[in-house]
């Protein structure tokens, strides 16, 4: 226990104290690669659980755990955690928060790098495979259901392991539009 409790305290202080600054591009690579890992290496063993099961602070302590189990390298957990992070508005579970201030928007593809899709969706034949390809998805489902599924991914299946993004409604319909044209 106490060998735990070291480890996930090294965890805190390596992750919170000591990260390094990243630019805004950096970042948005490292989150679509912690989405892949995520999916991935999560996937294996278990149902991914969706990122806003716990908070911040609470993936903070989960985190170290898999990485052992997982086989992951510090750098590929802090990629996981970056991900993890980009879905949580704050150190409370997610919400819908991101639709109280107009953000610039941004263009699908952008949107879709930012948020990792493709660690769990195939896109123009690339991506994960955890979820279900978004290639003819709007075609399929229609633009209210994929509009509905980015609102709320549980709306349609409790245990879907598909995080909630916090993004606004203007970036939602981007992402439509864009899906619309696969």
């Amino acid at each position: 226990m106490k060998k735990i409790k070291l480890i996930t305290l090294a965890w805190l202080l390596m992750t919170h104290f000591f990260a390094m600054p990243v630019s805004s591009n950096e970042k948005v690579s490292k989150v679509a690669e912690g989405a892949k890992l995520y999916s991935e290496n999560c996937a294996r063993c278990h149902n991914a659980r969706p990122a806003s099961d716990y908070t911040k602070r609470e993936w903070s302590v989960v985190m170290p755990h898999m990485r052992e189990k997982a086989h992951m390298t510090g750098t590929e957990t802090l990629a996981v955690e970056a991900f993890l992070d980009s879905t949580l508005t704050a150190d409370v579970k997610n919400s819908r928060a991101a639709d109280v201030a107009p953000q610039p928007t941004r263009s699908a593809e952008e949107l879709i790098a930012q948020f990792g899709c493709q660690g769990c969706h195939l896109i123009n034949g690339e991506g994960g495979n955890l979820g279900p390809t978004l290639d003819g998805v709007v075609q399929a489902k229609g633009k209210s259901f994929v509009k509905k599924k980015l609102k709320n991914p549980k709306f349609n299946n409790a245990a879907s392991a598909m995080p909630q993004f916090p993004m606004t409604s203007l970036e939602i319909d981007e992402i439509v539009e864009f899906l619309g044209q696969k």
